[in-house]
């Protein structure tokens, strides 16, 4: 007993230095910040962050592992169950904005370091990255087989253009001076998606 509630303990303050390295890093930068500021803002002691956490990168690492493979638990189930094709396409683009739409500070750590130059961070968010990346081309080259979208699509090719939107958006929302729903966006987006993967038109002709 004593050891399930020290391990629900060490797991508390994880999740709180976790918590505020996002705060941190949203408002500092993560290169302008450093694992002692991030202490005091989880309201650690300095040494005690490092039991955690080895250096700076771990803790991006991090941050980038837990809610990247957070969010991908939760889509593939709802993804698998909603219909092949342009349904499955915007309820794919509706989860990518709503994840970042929750948290502006966490939307606006990603946005700037998931391209993070430093190779540690670059090899440890790799595999989540490349696991989106999979889910993507799933829901889109579905889409192809199911004849939901143009025949000679390159899968491939289209997974990159629906993230570029995507990420274009969430930047566009992070950096505007006037105040929107992100959500707003999503229909927009998922017209010039569906129609650019070929998707046939269900509007009237008329």
């Amino acid at each position: 007993m004593p050891r399930t509630a020290g391990a629900t303990k060490a797991r508390d303050k994880e999740a709180r230095i976790l918590a505020a390295a996002v705060r941190v890093f949203a408002r500092q930068g993560y290169h302008g910040s450093t694992m002692a500021t991030v202490a005091a803002e989880a309201g650690v002691a300095t040494g005690t962050i490092y039991l955690y956490f080895e250096r700076k990168q771990d803790l991006l690492v991090t941050l980038f592992q837990r809610h990247f493979n957070e969010y991908l638990e939760r889509s593939r189930p709802a993804l698998a169950a909603a219909p092949v094709g342009v349904e499955r396409l915007r309820l794919l683009a509706e989860l990518h904005l709503a994840f970042f739409a929750e948290d502006r500070a966490l939307a606006s750590v990603f946005q700037i370091h998931i391209r993070e130059p430093d190779p540690v961070v670059a090899e440890g968010i790799r595999p989540s990255m490349a696991a989106y990346f999979d889910l993507i081309g799933d829901v889109i080259g579905t889409g192809v087989e199911a004849g939901a979208f143009a025949p000679d699509l390159d899968v491939r090719l289209a997974r990159q253009v629906f993230f570029g939107a995507l990420d274009e958006t969430v930047t566009g929302w992070l950096r505007s001076k006037r105040t929107f729903a992100l959500m707003s966006a999503l229909d927009p987006v998922v017209g010039i998606l569906a129609r650019g993967f070929g998707a046939p038109s269900t509007g009237d002709p008329s």
